[in-house]
């Protein structure tokens, strides 16, 4: 029983005599002489100065240590801050017998409150960059730790990180950083865990470096990060290398990259850019990124290719090649509104058509792709080339097919002032010419298979200015077709009557074998002279213009010298609005017809109104024909 008592004995006095120690020791370690062994670490391990404002104090609870506040590490000379690192408070988890001999053996790092400035100067160079080039120490560049450091992690609670680039005029902060690096030996593998919050939004992360000593000291590195907001979900796996090169895998969703990019500081114009999947092999050295093997899927559409991105200047340098399984360019032009198609009857649509993406980025870039859609307009399979240079675009068109044939073409688009101005070049073979009018200019009485040449020119921000200010020339030849609505032969014979409901309508038409035309167009007015139209029945040249803006028309029509089972034909006029076309007698043709016919004589008046005189007719009764034949061809009753 007396050892049991002797062994408390002992063991309260042991309590009693560490408890007095704890409360001496305050008095018997030196404080301030730590300030400058800290300062001086600071300043040796980054090259700037570094202060310690506040009070230096020893912490019993809850660990043994050192708080040091108001601490300060300098900015480069000329920065935009007056120092790169301002921290509240710095607590310091200490060892006690290494402390008690004078020497600092750190156990964790908190860092609370710090407020952390990096910068980029005019001329690139960032100001994390620490280190003095000496002949004994390290390049420049290079933050270093003394060999055999130990400790057990390194925290950051409620930070805040800024972010100037004076050469690209970007600034970004992050707020509410929270941070804890699991790390016991520089040349161990490290680990990190925490989150941040940009604006309003909360971004947390994990992260993996092999070793921090292989980090600081420029090796290559092997490291992992992991990214997770609502916005953004991303992983990247790889290695630094020596030169500065990041190298590895990546992937990332993002339920719409608009509001990804937008939320990172760089506002897109409105129009498409949703859910976004891609895949990738990333290799980056300063400003320059390489996409390889990457696996894209953008608002529904499918990618594959290789791709540069160059951000050194103010707008990124896209570069490479891209093979998608369809593009559809709608989303992007009209500026995210959808909108339907007018009808027939109804004014071109004066919503604005948005190219402002092509000031976001410059580049040369060759697609491929199984489908091409751009508003009403719908390709096949299409090769294409894109240079854009400062809202100027230059589109290649090497080979498409379209609505079943082929073509080639090339458009140029200037953004860069208030209106765009587009030059476009094209020549289309073999194509279906009803689906093709109907989705250009909602045309769809003419079927038949055909070629067209079109050299335009054209400006405006909207379809209704655009097809105002066409101008240019075009060529259109077709064969084996129908112009459907109107039996041409039939109102040729009875355009001096009023036409039957077989003349035109639904169910009237008119084949063809051959049409074509060659046609200026002038502030949005198409205009011809050599319109030809030859059928099985009926033969037919013309003239006139329509007015492709305002969707009216003006256009004579004479018939040949013969109509197949109409008889008598008459030079007629088309005018009118495209959804109601009127059909009257060309009397300025018909007149100059009849001048011809009494300069070759009476039989050709005859002719003209349905012969001589036949057998046992009398004067009086051809008179009378006569005057008949001339009511009818004016329609007088």
């Amino acid at each position: 029983m007396s050892k049991i008592w002797r062994r408390i004995l002992i063991a309260v006095g042991v309590l009693a005599a560490l408890a007095v120690l704890v409360l001496a020791i305050p008095f018997l370690v030196p404080m301030d002489a730590y300030r400058g062994q800290i300062e001086t670490a600071g300043a040796t391990a980054t090259g700037r100065t570094m202060k310690i404002e506040g009070p230096v104090r020893l912490t019993l609870y809850p660990h043994l240590g050192l708080k040091a506040q108001q601490v300060t590490l300098a900015n480069v000379k000329g920065g935009k801050a007056s120092v790169m690192v301002d921290v509240g408070d710095i607590n310091l988890s200490l060892q006690l017998w290494p402390l008690l001999h004078g020497a600092i053996a750190l156990d964790k790092i908190v860092l609370v409150k710090p407020v952390i400035a990096l910068e980029v100067d005019n001329d690139g160079n960032p100001n994390w960059q620490f280190g003095k080039k000496t002949d004994k120490s390290e390049k420049k560049g290079t933050l270093t730790l003394p060999s055999g450091t130990r400790f057990n992690g390194i925290e950051i609670s409620d930070g805040m990180v800024t972010y100037d680039n004076a050469k690209t005029k970007t600034h970004r902060a992050v707020e509410h950083v929270n941070l804890v690096v699991g790390i016991t030996e520089i040349d161990q593998p490290v680990s990190l865990t925490g989150d941040l919050f940009i604006e309003t939004r909360k971004l947390g992360f994990q992260g993996r470096l092999a070793t921090l000593k292989s980090f600081l000291s420029s090796g290559t590195t092997n490291f992992a990060l992991a990214l997770d907001s609502e916005l953004l979900k991303a992983d990247f796996n790889g290695q630094m290398l020596p030169d500065g090169t990041t190298d590895g895998r990546f992937q990332m969703t993002s339920p719409s990259l608009r509001e990804l990019s937008g939320w990172l500081g760089q506002k897109l114009p409105a129009g498409g850019l949703g859910a976004l999947n891609l895949k990738s092999r990333i290799i980056n050295k300063e400003k320059v990124t390489h996409l390889e093997a990457l696996k894209v899927s953008l608002d529904g559409q499918n990618m594959t290719g290789d791709l540069t991105i160059d951000a050194s200047n103010t707008v990124p340098v896209l570069g490479g090649t891209l093979n998608a399984d369809r593009l559809n360019l709608t989303p992007y032009l009209e500026g995210g509104k959808t909108r339907a198609a007018p009808r027939p009857n109804e004014a071109w649509s004066r919503e604005p058509i948005s190219f402002a993406l092509l000031k976001e980025f410059n580049g040369k870039l060759a697609f491929s792709t199984g489908s091409l859609t751009a508003q009403s307009l719908h390709l096949g399979r299409a090769s294409l080339h894109l240079t854009v240079d400062n809202g100027l675009a230059n589109i290649v068109l090497d080979q498409v097919s379209l609505y079943g044939g082929s073509g080639q073409g090339d458009m140029t688009i200037d953004a860069r002032g208030k209106v765009p101005q587009f030059l476009s070049r094209s020549t289309l073979h073999n194509v279906e010419l009803q689906p093709l009018l109907k989705d250009m200019l909602q045309v769809d009485a003419i079927s038949g298979v055909g070629a067209l040449t079109l050299d335009l020119r054209f400006a405006g921000s909207s379809p209704n200015a655009i097809l105002h200010s066409l101008s240019g020339k075009g060529s259109l030849s077709a064969q084996n077709g129908r112009v459907k609505g109107v039996d041409l032969g039939r109102v040729a014979k009875t355009v001096s009557i009023v036409l039957g409901g077989d003349a035109t309508g639904d169910v009237a038409s008119t084949d063809f074998h051959d049409l074509g035309a060659s046609f200026v167009l002038a502030q949005g007015v198409m205009s011809t002279n050599d319109f030809r139209l030859a059928g099985p029945v009926v033969e037919m040249t013309g003239h006139g213009g329509i007015d492709i803006g305002n969707k009216t028309i003006d256009f004579r029509v004479k018939p040949g010298a013969h109509v197949a089972g109409y008889g008598l034909a008459v030079p007629f006029r088309i005018s009118g609005s495209w959804s109601k076309l009127h059909y009257a007698p060309d009397v300025g043709a018909i007149m100059e017809g009849a001048s011809d016919s009494l300069k070759n004589g009476a039989a050709a008046i005859g002719a003209l109104f349905g012969g001589g005189q036949k057998n046992g007719q009398k004067p009086e009764d051809k008179k009378k024909n006569t005057g008949n034949a001339l009511k009818d061809l004016f329609g007088i009753h």
